[in-house]
């Protein structure tokens, strides 16, 4: 059954009890009729609990009917009201027309942009835990009768420099008492409201920062930016560390003052430390996160506060927050757009964050702003003066530092001088001044773990992971303690000592991950002080921001890790920014390799020398002919752009063309290949008829993960044609049971 759109739904009577709420139920959910106590009220977009079959559900009510005894009866009854206008119409429209770009249902499009946890079986832990308090927000009084008293006004401008907003009990503690805020209450110079707190709320803050003074290149952004059409947005081709966050805090205070909402993306949860604390420092309590950091309860309450259009926010988020219910949205931002992490890939809806937002941007008559220093060929693709996307560039770092040179350590030279070690001589010498210069470093190594692979040197045999078909990492504990662990399905083993398939003891780890980084710099350089920045040494909540703030007090001298490092990190002690075995990012079989190859080493190049002190680039590569490298050593970026532009537009490839996937999984890899083929054979004469190329069936790069075999199908042909797809959910129809299908409208990797 399908959801009716709420603008046809019809709102409920005082004398109508019978709602039908969508459930998760089957592969795209499906619609019960219930009895409610009238006194609920329940409206279309209100989330509720009932039982299906016994079980506790949380619901989607999608319309609301009159009274009907004969029927009511035989009816089960909601069991209590979750959330009130979760979902309002203009919202589930834009919703439902982005499921409709994505090829999934609006059922499915809904559940995925709602918080985890609230629709779906109902979990035993409520989403809304956490304590009642009062919270006192600052307002502008449209009449007031008197002017406040000496201590009111104290009252009120603490409100004002901590964001506006406190809780009634901090006031208390500061000193002002209940009774002083009533009168302010009635003059409408606050408003107090209940709401719930959490362990994870921020401290009150100290006073407001003001704002920074801006250069000569930011004023000139921020012009532009005044002057933009609603729905218009530009991109912010700046230079690393030329202050595009501060440009970002003078937009959002604009909008902020004229009573709208702020929207600010980061492509992964190791950026949102460092933002939101800034962020909080200029606008205190105005501030919230939303990630998958976040429990459901925190995301849930994040959800609640931006579903009031009379506040005034700005919430900090990965890809998931463009779903957020602000309905007086007045800009957009997506720091560091080039990153592939705004990239939704499984499971469906496969979205890109850049997309949503500059639609819904346009929708909402919003402004947008992409930011990077390394912008995405299809966003410089997108820039013209009648264009889409306005382009401003800033060219000068704040500290007047010249961008670092890049020196290039050839490997070849240094075995061939005897030097057989994973770290060059030029490197190890550099790293080993750092402490007396008091200077810190960053070293980017490609994989985590102690090492890629276990194998046998007498057979070659590799240990690959018995559910996917990639090898086994290394990994390495405290006591020294080595066990292999699969970074696809999470399967860990032990070690052996002995080839499995020919039985020779010449087993041992090969390359070099995080971890074994670690011990190599340990052994050679005595006393200098390490740190691992990588997914398995920042677990947990704000395991990102603890890390960074310890070395950014001197904890360590060198911080190694993987591709986190080049993305948005401000430390003005590093002086060195350095690479190990870069040719890893260089020979992917992908289409866009040599691009997200240049924009990580020169984002990597950009975290040196954004202090006082010049910065200095170590790349270390056993093919420094390599045109990225080569563009990496000349910084010229944006002849990299051109050049790339010129072969894609000559072959037809993105963005002169569109691209579509389809990847099928399933536990038998004969029935997944049979159901590949038999796909391919569907959509053929669709392809022809609308001049688009089917490629495959193919297995799938990785063609087992998780035990599943993996087949997939890539449908490429002209730009801005619709794909060559049935209607609805008819794709589906045939799929034998255990074969999971999904689409994707614009894969990344191709």
């Amino acid at each position: 059954m399908l959801m009716k759109s709420f603008g046809d739904c019809k709102a409920l009577s005082p004398a109508s009890f019978i709602v039908d709420v969508w459930l998760d139920a089957g592969r795209e959910g499906r619609v019960f009729s219930y009895r409610a106590d009238p006194a609920l009220a329940l409206q279309p977009g209100d989330i509720v609990r009932v039982r299906l079959r016994g079980r506790p559900m949380n619901g989607l009510v999608v319309k609301a009917m009159e009274n009907s005894d004969c029927v009511a009866q035989d009816l089960q009854l909601v069991e209590t009201l979750l959330q009130r206008a979760a979902i309002d119409s203009i919202w589930y429209r834009w919703l439902s027309d982005m499921a409709c770009r994505c090829h999934i249902s609006p059922f499915r499009m809904v559940k995925a942009a709602l918080p985890s946890g609230w629709l779906g079986q109902a979990r035993q832990k409520a989403l809304s835990a956490g304590r009642e308090l009062l919270w006192v927000q600052l307002q502008n009084p449209v009449v007031a009768d008197s002017v406040p008293t000496n201590r009111q006004q104290q009252l009120l401008n603490l409100l004002l420099t901590r964001g506006g907003g406190m809780w009634q009990k901090d006031l208390e503690a500061a000193g002002f008492s209940a009774a002083l805020l009533r009168p302010l209450a009635a003059q409408g110079y606050v408003r107090k409201e209940r709401r719930r707190s959490d362990p994870s709320d921020p401290e009150p803050s100290r006073e407001l920062e003001s704002p920074r003074l801006l250069t000569t290149e930011q004023r000139d952004a921020v012009s532009v930016y005044r002057s933009l059409p609603s729905g218009a947005g530009m991109l912010l081709w700046g230079i690393t560390g030329s202050g595009k966050t501060e440009v970002y805090l003078h937009l959002a205070a604009r909008e902020i003052s004229l009573g709208r909402q702020v929207l600010l993306l980061t492509p992964e949860i190791g950026l949102i430390p460092q933002l939101v604390d800034r962020c909080r420092r200029r606008f205190g309590s105005r501030v919230l996160e939303y990630h998958s950091g976040c429990s459901d309860g925190e995301r849930v309450r994040v959800w609640r506060r931006c579903l009031d259009p009379d506040q005034p926010l700005v919430v900090v988020g990965t890809r998931s927050a463009v779903f957020l219910p602000l309905s007086r949205l007045g800009l957009m931002v997506l720091d560091e757009e080039h990153d592939s992490s705004y990239k939704q890939e499984s499971p469906m809806p496969c979205y890109h964050a850049r997309d949503l937002a500059m639609d819904r941007a346009q929708r909402q008559d919003a402004r947008f702003v992409l930011g990077s220093a390394t912008p995405s060929l299809e966003t410089w693709a997108r820039c013209s003066p009648q264009g889409p996307l306005h382009l401003v560039r800033l060219q000068q770092r704040i500290s007047r530092q010249a961008l670092p040179p890049v020196h290039v350590v050839d490997m070849r030279t240094e075995l061939a001088e005897g030097h057989k070690r994973l770290i060059s001589r030029p490197l190890m010498d550099r790293l080993a001044s750092l402490p007396d210069q008091g200077e810190q470093a960053v070293v980017l190594v490609p994989r985590r773990g102690y090492s890629p692979f276990l194998g046998c040197r007498s057979c070659g045999e590799v240990v690959q992971c018995p559910h996917c078909d990639v090898a086994l990492t290394v990994h390495r504990g405290q006591g020294g303690r080595q066990w292999l662990r699969c970074h696809w399905c999470d399967h860990r083993a032990e070690m052996g000592n002995r080839c499995s398939h020919c039985g020779s003891t010449a087993f041992k780890p090969f390359g070099a991950g995080t971890q074994r980084v670690m011990e190599l710099l340990a052994d050679e350089l005595e006393g200098l002080k390490l740190l691992r920045f990588d997914r398995d040494s920042t677990g947990g909540r704000d395991g990102h921001r603890r890390l960074l703030d310890r070395f950014a007090s001197g904890e360590a001298d060198v911080l190694i890790g993987t591709q986190m490092l080049a993305k948005g990190m401000d430390l003005p002690r590093v002086t060195l920014a350095a690479v190990l075995a870069a040719d890893g990012l260089l020979h992917r079989p992908d289409l866009r390799a040599g691009e997200q190859a240049l924009q990580l080493l020169l984002q990597l190049a950009g975290r040196a020398g954004r202090g006082e002190r010049p910065g200095q680039v170590l790349v270390q590569t056993y093919c420094p002919e390599h045109p990225v490298i080569q563009h990496l050593v000349d910084g010229r970026y944006e002849a990299f752009l051109s050049q790339e532009m010129q072969v894609r537009r000559e072959a037809g490839l993105v963005p002169f063309s569109r691209a579509c996937l389809l990847r099928l999984s399933g536990e038998s890899a004969s029935a997944t290949a049979t159901a590949a083929s038999v796909l391919a054979e569907r959509l053929r004469p669709l392809c022809d008829e609308q001049d688009w190329w089917l490629m495959g069936p193919a297995p799938a790069p990785v063609a087992r993960v998780a035990g599943r075999s993996r087949w997939q199908l890539l449908l490429h042909g002209p730009a801005d044609s619709p794909l060559p797809l049935p209607p609805g959910q008819t794709l589906w129809d045939g799929l034998p049971r255990g074969v999971a299908l999904a689409v994707d409208p614009d894969p990344q990797q191709l």
